[in-house]
This record gives structure tokens, sequence and C-alpha cells, in this order.
């Protein structure tokens, strides 16, 4: 009888009667034991009682609708669950912002493999394979019955194996947004302080099963198990069904599925230990909104492939970029950009758009796409990227900084450029139909200049558009000069420059030091006031917040001084997210990657989106075609973040030492 693919066994699943024996071959090293006991040190019940859960959205709402009253009503289990439990997680780049940036965690399960030490999970937990610290699973956590106001771990904590972590590729690169429906994780175990493997612990894990794209999403008799914020035992519930939603998630109704649920698992056929896996708590929004409806990505080949990766030990995925962005070779001859709702489609979403200038001249808008990415080609149904100004001299030489606001009060944004000879000039009114001048002759209608060659403007070193005035309108400019003196201007508009207000008088620090400046709104405060950040040349970030009230006196620091962001080479805070702050952080680093930190916040960087990968292990760059562009050179020079880098190129090089 040909098998139901439905229910087909992944490759490398194990049999219960596999599961159930310990295995000869499996033996902890005395390395391995140290480090769980050290897992077990930093997860102390207090510890992990006080974490708080890594997606504070899911379930954060109650839904009284008439589907509220068909909900399935969820159990505390003081028993525990062995194959349940809390996935434990303390990063060194912390990508959510909760209070006090305090350990976080999820919920995760155990699931059926040879190597008897995987752990599932989803994706939106983490925010890449590697950037992390004391990461630790505690399978069966239950109430203590001698101390009720805290949680016990009866099996012990599971410490996660460095770089044992495998999401999907186009999760890394897209994001929880578009690639939802890739919302799930597997991760590899350690023993723990006992020497014992995780499924020789606690017994089988969950049987992986898949439901097929042509099969049914509506199923019977699921259970599902998480634990919300504060649970000492996990929440429970009983056998209900499943229902398709959009042809590519399980929908669930049960009650009280609160932030801290995020990965726990769906089980069908579930016998009080274990049972089916068929999805986990995450997609459609990270698991769903409201606490009485969660959502599960579908569970079918993609999820096989991530666990094969698992169980034979093979490399993890890598983001690989948005399609279209380009290569980080091109990426290198990016050198500055702005952003602004310039595209027709982008004024009716309020999403921000990237205007890029490159080195060889050409100026190209591209349209954000909601998700903290950008439209590129010309795809039906999509908005185009688009073309301002082809390649030419004029601003290849000569446009040597832009910025974007709302200047002219038309209530669309425009395009400031100061030039090498210091005039200063707006483009009003940007659009995808705007035609930007390519030859110092051409003076299109929009073109009003502000600013006459020759005047003090050509020592102008950096210029930070935003609501620095306290209006509405980004049309407040804060200027770096030569000399370090820093100054602001309020209302600027197609008759000049107005209000000046210095803010640092001339000074060897902002001179020598201040070497990128950008104008956001980091704190999340409703009010209209711009903060400004600040890139220093040791690669320390600040934040000064509410600049218009407070100047420059009330400084946070976002980064301490470090190697990395030395390489920041464009800073750009935007609008690319879902909320209507300009608190995504667009970066274009020296070796070409690109990535956004969305929703950032003054004192913490966003989430991770990188939408152009570094370049490939053993290439060089070289000059090549007459643009100047660069392509691929191999090379079997060792890789360092000496003279290039960027996030992905410095993982990438530690992992290898």
């Amino acid at each position: 009888m040909p098998e139901d693919p439905a229910t087909a066994m992944p490759e490398g699943s194990p049999t219960p009667k596999e599961s159930a024996t310990p295995d000869d071959w499996l033996q902890a090293t005395p390395e391995e034991i140290a480090e769980a006991k050290r897992a077990e040190a930093y997860w102390t019940p207090k510890r992990i009682a006080d974490a708080v859960p890594a997606n504070p959205e899911k379930g954060v709402e109650s839904s009284p609708t008439l589907r509220d009253l068909m909900r399935s009503p969820s159990h505390v289990d003081n028993n525990g669950v062995a194959t349940a439990g809390v996935f434990l997680i303390s990063q060194d780049d912390d990508p959510q912002s909760d209070p006090g940036k305090r350990d976080q965690f999820c919920s995760a399960s155990s699931v059926a493999s040879p190597t008897k030490s995987l752990v599932l999970s989803a994706a939106h937990c983490l925010n890449d394979n590697d950037r992390f610290r004391n990461l630790a699973f505690a399978p069966g956590w239950k109430v203590d019955p001698n101390n009720k106001a805290q949680g016990i771990a009866p099996y012990g904590i599971f410490p996660i194996k460095k770089g044992k972590i495998w999401i999907d590729g186009r999760y890394l690169s897209q994001g929880t947004v578009k690639a939802d429906d890739l919302d799930f994780a597997f991760l590899k175990t350690g023993p723990n302080s006992k020497g014992q493997f995780l499924e020789n612990a606690t017994g089988m894990g969950n049987q992986l099963t898949t439901l097929p794209a042509s099969g049914n999403l509506n199923q019977k008799n699921v259970s599902l198990i998480g634990f919300p914020g504060g649970a000492k035992s996990p929440l429970v519930c009983p056998s209900t069904t499943t229902k398709e939603f959009e042809g590519r998630f399980l929908e669930i109704a049960c009650d009280g599925f609160a932030p801290g649920v995020s990965g726990g698992p769906f089980l069908r056929n579930f016998d009080g230990k274990r049972g089916d896996v068929i999805g986990v708590i995450g997609g459609y929004k990270t698991g769903g909104k409201f606490d009485n409806v969660s959502y599960s990505s579908q569970f079918d080949a993609d999820v096989v492939r991530l666990y094969n990766q698992a169980v034979n030990d093979y490399a993890p995925d890598q983001p690989t970029g948005i399609d279209g962005m380009g290569d980080a070779n091109l990426w290198t001859h990016a050198e500055a950009a702005a952003t602004g709702q310039f595209h027709t489609s982008s004024q009716k979403t309020k999403d921000g758009d990237l205007i890029v200038k490159w080195s060889d001249g050409e100026v190209t808008l591209y349209p954000g796409d909601q998700s903290q990415g950008f439209y590129t080609g010309c795809t039906a149904g999509q908005p185009c990227e688009t073309q301002l100004a082809k390649p030419n001299k004029l601003w290849a030489d000569h446009a040597e900084v832009i910025t974007a606001g709302d200047y002219t009060g038309s209530d669309a944004f425009d395009l400031m450029v100061k030039w090498s000879d210091g005039e200063v000039t707006i483009y009003k009114d940007i659009d995808e139909r705007t035609k930007l001048p390519t030859a110092a002759d051409q003076h299109p209608a929009n073109e009003i200049k502000i600013a006459a060659a020759g005047s003090t403007w050509k020592y102008a070193k950096g210029l930070a558009t935003g609501k620095f005035g306290g209006n509405k309108w980004p049309d407040d400019v804060v200027v770096r000069w030569v000399d370090g003196e820093v100054t602001k201007y309020t209302n600027v508009d197609g008759t000049g420059f107005h209000a000046e207000q210095q803010l640092q008088v001339p000074n060897a620090l902002w001179k020598n030091h201040a070497t990128i400046i950008a104008g956001g709104d980091f704190d999340g405060t409703t009010n209209s006031d711009f903060d400004l950040l600040v890139r220093w040349s040791d690669g320390e970030l600040t934040v000064y917040e509410d600049l218009g009230a407070n100047s420059l006196k009330r400084e946070r620091k976002l980064k301490p001084a470090n190697q990395l962001w030395t390489h920041s080479r464009i800073l750009v805070p935007g609008e690319f997210g879902g909320n209507l702050w300009e608190d995504d952080l667009f970066v274009r680093w020296s070796d070409g990657e690109v990535t956004v930190y969305g929703n950032t916040q003054a004192d913490a960087l966003g989430r991770e989106y990188q939408l152009v990968p570094p370049p490939a292990k053993g290439s060089a760059f070289r000059r090549g075609q007459p643009s100047g562009r660069l392509v691929g050179e191999e090379t079997a020079a060792e890789e360092s973040c000496d003279s290039v880098c960027g996030p992905g190129l410095l993982r990438r090089i530690s992992a290898d030492k």
C-alpha cells in the first residue's frame, strides 16, 4: 500500500523502538557536561521566572466575537508535558525591545530523531541562526510542588549547541511578514548535566508530520500547548480541530494563548506525553494577534528539508537577500541614500521608499514594500523600481550629500542635494515619473535653488532632515559643518534656510569623529519631535532624543564603540515596516551587505533583515566594467574584517574560527 503523504515520516525519522532505547554511540563528552552545568547555573528557576516573552505581540488582545464563544477551553497541566517546554533565550544583540533587556523565552517541543537531540520552535523567536548565547531548552517545565511561586525542569536543562540552529534562508532574508509561511526552526541540544541526551531523558519526542500543499489542513483531534508569560506549567488546549487559513496556515481556536506561547506545538493524537507535531505557533503575523486564535505555518517539504539538515548536521541556511536587489559587489557603489514617501503608491500607504545615488551618477527609486524591504524590477501588480537619473558625471562627481523631506509644503516628499560648489537644490514632489537633471545646463520645472554656488554651504559635511521643530512636517535640517559646528534650521522651504540655531560651536569631536548624521524617531513617543542619530568614527551609535525640545542634551547610547559599525557607510532611518514611526534603520556596509534593523529603539537595535548578503566566501573585489561597478574574483586569501566588513561577513568569520 502506498504511504499517505499527509502522514509520511520525514527522511531520517526514527521508529518508536529506536527512540525508546538508549544508544551506545551517544556518549556525552566532559566538555558537553561542563557546558550543561554552565547552562544550569545560568538558567536558575528565578531567572526563568523573570524572563519575558520573545514575541510580546502574540495573543496580546482578546477578541469578544462570535468565534470567541466557539473556542475550546484550555487548562493548566501541573504535571507537565515531557515533550514540551520553555525555550530560553539570551542574545548578544537582542532584536526585541523588552523591559530592561531581560532574558527571554518562547515555547518549544522535542522532535523524534536519530540524534535524540532536536527541538522545534518558531523562527520568529530568533533573528538569525548564530547571534546568541545561553540558549537552552527546559523540557517538562512545570510548577515546583515545594514552591508554587516557581517552576522546575524535571529532566534538566539542555543547552543549545552553538551554530546548530536551522532556519529557512528565505525567512532570514525576508522576515516575519513576507516569509510568514516558513516560521519554524530546529535546534540541536547538547546533553544535560547528567550526560543524558534529550530523548533518552524524556522519552521519545513528538513525531514530525507533514501536511502537504494538496492535503487537508482541517485536522481533527489536535491539542495545542504553550507557556504564556508567567506560567509555571504548560497551558494545554485539549483535543479540538484546526481549519485551513489562506491555504497555507493552520488555524486553531483555543483560550488563553497569550505572549510566551510562540513556538508551542500543534499535536495531533496527543496522549498526554507526545503526539504527531503538525505545526508550531508562528506565522500569519507571528502566531496570531488574539489570545484565543493561533496559527501555524503549513508543514510541508520546507520543514522536512530543515529537519533533514538538522538530522544530518548540514550547514544551516544563510540569508539569501531580496531577489532583484543585486549583490554585494553592486552595493559597494551605493554612495548616498534618502528616504521618504515618493512613489504614488507609498503616498497612499505612508510607507517609506529609498532613493539611492550610485558612484556612476545613476539615481534609483526603490518603492517600499511595507515589510522592511523594497520592490525591485517591475512586476505586475507591484510598484516599479524607477531610474530617476541615468549614469552621468554631474551626479557622480558633484552631488555630495542628499536628504529628503517635505520642504515645499505640498504634502509630498522633495529631494535636497548639496553640490560640491556649495549650491543647494530642492527637487520638488519626487515620484516615479520624476526625471532629474543629468547635466549642469538642465533645469527641470521642479528645481528650486535655495543656496547659490560659492556659498558657505560648500563646507556642509552632513545633512539630516526631520521634524526637529515640533511641527508635523519633516522640513527641519540639522547640519554638521567641516569645522565641527552643528546647526539646526527650522521650517526650511523654497525660499531657503531659516531660524538658524547653533547646537554645537566649532569643536574637534564633531569635526573629526561625527562620521554620519541622520534623523529618525527612535524613542517611541507620540509627539512629532525627531531624534538625531550619530555614527562616530569608533563605531559608537548615539541617539539624541527629541532634538527640538532637548537640543543635544538628552543622549542615549544605541551601540558602544565597536569595530563592526565603523564599516557602516550609509545610515538612513525610515518608515519601512508596519508602524508609523521612522524607526527602521537602513544600512549599507563597506563589504556591500545591506541590512534593515526594523523597529529600532533609542537604546536597542531592532530585528535584522538582510536585504543583500555579504560577498560569497573567497570572493575579492576588482574593478571591472566601464561603469566602475565591481565583479567577483576568486582568491584564496583568508577572510577578515580589516578592510571591509558587515554583520553577515563578521558572523561567517567568527563561525569559521
